[in-house]
């Protein structure tokens, strides 16, 4: 994945975080697992891809 795809996954994981969690229960942490997540999923698209 190159720099333009991870910022776009990364992108749209806190779009979707801040979209989704209510603005009294923003979490770092929540934060940083969903982000973790959604490396690693579009990781693993990618190898099914490839």
């Amino acid at each position: 994945m190159n720099d333009d795809e991870t910022a776009d996954v990364l992108r749209e994981a806190i779009d979707a975080y801040l979209t989704e969690a209510n603005p009294e229960d923003l979490d770092a942490d929540d934060l940083a697992w969903n982000l973790v997540n959604a490396l690693r999923s579009a990781r693993e698209r990618q190898a099914a891809g490839s």
